[in-house]
């Protein structure tokens, strides 16, 4: 298969968290999950900065990094970690964007702020709250609510709105724009009842003249997008990509699939006439020639940024074990010619390499001398101690064993067992364990319906390892990837099966009816 090159920018310490490149590639800057800031200037030299919480957004603002944690608020810094400016955020941040002429804050009661680059608020619009989603849109921002509202502000007052839909809401599952700046919003309704708003959609605004330009069903969720001057792209959480195209009479038409990843994307981006998808552990890009290629991660890929000047492409990922080492950033030259390689050849730019000039196991371990020389006479006195303990040990295991009989693990009563106690091993992550909830019945008294809870938090096990929840219902029909949602329910039974995937592929199933009388 085709493949490109890969670079190992930088191995971290801990878990990548967020990722940016400065415009001229000379700089990158990352966040991990051990609270710091990290900067590499050159590939050579690195600085970071430690924080007391979880950061929440990271990018770069001419040659100046700016960040923000959930508990303090925003601060800058320069490439090499000096403090530039800093401002607190009462309640700390849960949404950091930047866009062109200030930044955009998300607290943690959802309420959006405005700052210039220079660390002073602009203004605070504590009228929305529960904002999930954030997108720059020229000179303001657009947000999405929790209710499925969707606003445009011009970073002074409230330009446009587009209402929720449905009688109980709506999820927007994405925010993205169009090659020709038109406002791309992917929907799912809560309700389940046909003709209730319960379809997957995708919506095209004109944000300005306030009217929707195209309105079509999906088969699949939109969960990102990307566009550049020429094309817009789609990717759903069936894995496939598409293209979105502009028509001569103002509308749009969606294409036929592109190419598929089999897994949700994560990642989208277009750059140096390629399309790429981060999906599960792969990179997937198509160039504009036609040609496909794929490049494989240790982790599972969550961030990735890209340099136009450089033309180079970072990502990172992380396989949520904690019993491998730190997944590295990974770093391809897009403009690099693409090289033939076998599948299983795609894992050899993060393989660590073994040094020939280590000793090895068998040589030092052959002769009990060539071990002890290696000691200091500290460490060489405690290995001593260590063997009269167990010789002392294996006397005592031995008391019942005729003393011309040679003395094996075999010979000694019970040795399975007093070797497994004596042996120490961790103890396996346990895989989760799907669980739907308790069955139940719901009142709806005069109405023909009522609003019901699905709820998964029962499920058991390492939940931090599920990498997807899929409820169906009784039909087959998949109605939320979510963990908890809302479903608008008729008189009568409905059953509901909950799957549950885990980042080692392994998935577990759990039913629920609930009775509407």
């Amino acid at each position: 298969m085709l493949t490109h090159m890969v670079d190992v920018a930088f191995n971290p310490q801990s878990t990548v968290c967020g990722l940016a490149v400065s415009d001229d590639g000379n700089s990158l800057a990352w966040s991990e999950s051990n609270r710091s800031v990290n900067i590499l200037v050159g590939r050579k030299n690195h600085h970071f900065v430690s924080i007391d919480s979880d950061i929440k957004g990271i990018f770069f603002h001419s040659n100046d990094i700016i960040f923000a944690d959930d508990d303090f608020g925003l601060r800058c810094i320069t490439i090499d970690g000096k403090t530039v400016w800093e401002c607190e955020i009462p309640g700390g941040v849960s949404i950091l964007h930047n866009c062109e002429s200030f930044i955009a804050v998300v607290d943690n009661l959802g309420r959006l702020s405005t700052l210039s680059h220079q660390g002073s608020l602009i203004k605070s619009f504590h009228q929305f709250n529960s904002i999930v989603k954030i997108l720059s849109y020229d000179n303001g921002v657009i947000f999405a609510l929790e209710s499925g509202s969707v606003h445009y502000l011009d970073g002074q007052n409230s330009v446009w709105e587009r209402p929720a839909r449905g009688d109980v809401g709506e999820s927007i599952t994405t925010l993205g724009l169009t090659a020709n700046n038109n406002l791309i919003i992917g929907r799912e309704g809560y309700a389940l009842v046909p003709g209730d708003e319960e379809a997957l959609e995708l919506e095209v605004w004109d944000v300005y003249q306030g009217t929707i330009l195209y309105r079509s069903e999906i088969k699949n969720r939109l969960l990102v997008t990307c566009s550049d001057h020429t094309a817009t792209h789609l990717g759903f959480d069936d894995g496939s990509i598409h293209q979105l195209t502009y028509r001569s009479d103002n509308t749009y038409l969606i294409s036929e699939e592109l190419f598929s990843t089999k897994y949700p994307i994560k990642t989208l981006n277009s750059g140096s006439d390629n399309i790429i998808a981060g999906s599960w552990f792969y990179l997937n890009g198509m160039a504009k020639t036609g040609e496909f290629w794929v490049v494989e991660h240790q982790g599972i890929i969550q961030h990735s940024a890209y340099c136009k000047a450089t033309e180079e492409f970072y990502f990172a990922g992380d396989d949520q074990n904690d019993y491998t080492d730190i997944e590295p950033i990974g770093c391809i030259k897009l403009s690099s010619k693409l090289i033939q390689r076998d599948k299983s050849e795609l894992t050899q730019w993060f393989e660590l390499e073994i040094k020939d000039d280590t000793i090895s196991a068998e040589q030092i371990y052959s002769n009990d001398e060539k071990f002890r020389a290696l000691l200091s006479s500290h460490e060489a006195q405690g290995t001593e101690l260590l063997d009269n303990e167990l010789s002392s040990i294996m006397s005592a295991l031995a008391e019942d064993v005729d003393d011309t009989q040679h003395v094996t693990e075999h010979s000694i009563p019970d040795s399975d067992i007093l070797l497994d106690d004596l042996m120490f091993s961790a103890k396996p992550t346990s895989q989760p364990v799907a669980n739907a909830g308790q069955d139940s019945v719901y009142q709806c008294g005069e109405q023909s319906h009522c609003v019901i809870v699905l709820d998964s938090s029962k499920t058991t096990g390492d939940k931090s390892k599920i990498v997807s929840y899929s409820w169906t219902n009784d039909v087959g029909r998949e109605v939320s990837n979510l963990p908890k949602f809302r479903a608008k329910l008729g008189r009568g039974k409905h059953r509901f099966e909950l799957r549950v995937i885990d980042v080692d592929g392994n998935s577990t199933s759990d039913s629920v009816q609930v009775e509407v009388v």
